[in-house]
């Protein structure tokens, strides 16, 4: 193997969509996870442009989980000529199987409705890639166990590490001849109800650490009683609460939350609806999975109310047309339904819906990033552009950061100080500009560690040992 090899960022850099690391040396071409950009038109639009290289020449993809910001560009990439292996963990394999074939599928509706509404600027727009593309990529799919050293060749190996915040998540600290990189992925928190705090780190010359509330500690609050709040407060007044979430991950916590205070008595036992097919099947996965480490408690549990996912009332909505039917509830219930940051999927139509009437609340429970609907009604927006028209928002809006599945600043130090030596270097990444600051300064001035900020499509030469 030569003395250096190369590291390019060509994504999740100075933001927090789009990861996507090339790492090129004499051993081969390995892409450490695969991610759509989302957000801002300007990142959007990255998704259309065709990557610095042939995809074809890339030997390898290893994920780290499997949100779509991760992952997501999959798709494409295989259509583009990649034909190699995707490395992941195995629960990360059955969640891809369920959210790259959504994905596919919402492009191709998004694309038939911008069509059929005309506000696209292109005569026929076409979606990035279509359901069967997805379906065509999982073929691809490599599941590997947590902790297993899995060599690629006699040069490089990796291993998975658990970090907490969705089911499959893992670090990835990957053998390069004699030198250690460490790829973070998204790290979940040190205090969590449902699910694990991240593993400790070993050893590594290199470490790419997300920072997306690396400026930030979330607030010590109780979490289910402020969710409590928030929904007598809405059924009070005859509203409904529309809750953006992920449907892998952050579905299941909101379930177990609302179960929990339901049990209790704490909340009426609302109409709950689960309108997105993929959480539905994202929850079978989570109690499937139920022992896995990033798992705290344990989902292996008999089916029925026994189970901590299942809520009474509940209605796992699968159909378009039983969607729409939430349109005509008009008594006080709970509506969960994706996207987490509102950029698309089935919540930006119950919000076109209720965001006109007062007696609503919109929930946000997870990290909006900049240029997306969540992050609009975040910062205050007044109206909300949905399918080319703009929505007034009139119903209520809270937001509780103590369910976010991404570990705070003080979460991240604690990750990073589990290192058993200092790094040669630290890249900080998957980070807005204030997260990207506040952990730089933290690291420098608690580790005295060096450190560097990347910019988007940034080639760093590393050298070994």
């Amino acid at each position: 193997m030569n003395s250096s090899f190369h590291l390019q960022f060509l994504g999740a850099a100075r933001c927090v969509t789009g990861s996507k690391y090339l790492l090129q040396s004499s051993a081969g071409t390995t892409l450490v996870d695969c991610g759509l950009f989302q957000g801002r038109k300007e990142l959007r639009l990255r998704n259309w442009e065709p990557l610095l290289f042939p995809p074809a020449e890339i030997d390898q993809v290893i994920l780290t989980h499997a949100h779509i910001d991760h992952t997501g560009y999959l798709p494409r990439l295989r259509k583009d000529g990649f034909d190699g292996p995707v490395y992941c963990t195995p629960s990360t394999a059955e969640l891809l199987n369920l959210l790259l074939p959504d994905s596919g599928h919402l492009q191709e509706e998004d694309a038939r409705y911008a069509a059929r509404k005309g506000f696209s600027k292109h005569a026929t727009p076409l979606p990035l890639f279509t359901e069967a593309d997805a379906r065509e990529t999982l073929r691809l799919l490599k599941p590997v166990d947590f902790g297993k050293r899995h060599v690629l060749s006699p040069e490089l190996a990796f291993r998975y590490h658990p970090t907490g915040h969705i089911l499959g998540a893992g670090s990835l600290e990957i053998e390069a001849g004699p030198t250690r990189l460490w790829f973070s992925g998204d790290l979940g928190r040190y205090h969590d109800d449902v699910m694990s705090l991240p593993g400790d780190a070993g050893e590594a010359d290199y470490v790419l650490v997300e920072s997306t509330y690396g400026n930030r500690l979330h607030p010590e609050a109780d979490v289910e009683a402020e969710l409590e709040e928030v929904i007598n407060r809405t059924a009070n007044r005859g509203g409904c609460v529309v809750v953006p979430a992920f449907a892998v991950g952050r579905t299941q916590i909101m379930l177990y939350h609302i179960r929990q205070l339901g049990d209790a008595g704490r909340i009426p036992r609302l109409p709950i609806f689960i309108d997105s097919p993929m959480a539905v099947d994202a929850s079978a996965l989570y109690c499937k999975y139920g022992n896995e480490p990033n798992l705290k408690i344990d989902l292996t549990m008999t089916s029925g109310e026994s189970c901590p996912l299942h809520c009474p009332n509940t209605h796992f909505v699968q159909s378009v047309e039983e969607s729409k039917g939430i349109n005509d509830v008009r008594t006080s219930a709970i509506i969960i339904a994706a996207s987490g940051m509102a950029t698309g999927g089935r919540v930006v139509h119950h919000l076109s819906n209720r965001l006109p009437d007062k007696r609503n609340t919109v929930l946000l429970v997870g990290y909006q990033a900049e240029g997306t609907r969540g992050r609009a009604l975040l910062d205050g927006a007044k109206k909300l552009k949905m399918h080319g028209q703009f929505v007034p928002v009139n119903a209520g809006f809270a937001s509780i950061s103590g369910l976010s599945a991404h570990g705070d600043q003080r979460d991240l130090m604690r990750w990073l100080s589990s290192f058993r030596r200092a790094p040669r270097r630290v890249f900080l990444v998957h980070g807005e500009e204030e997260g990207l600051n506040g952990l730089d300064a933290q690291i420098r001035e608690r580790l005295k560690w060096p450190t560097r900020i990347p910019s988007y499509l940034e080639r760093v030469e590393l050298g070994h040992g």
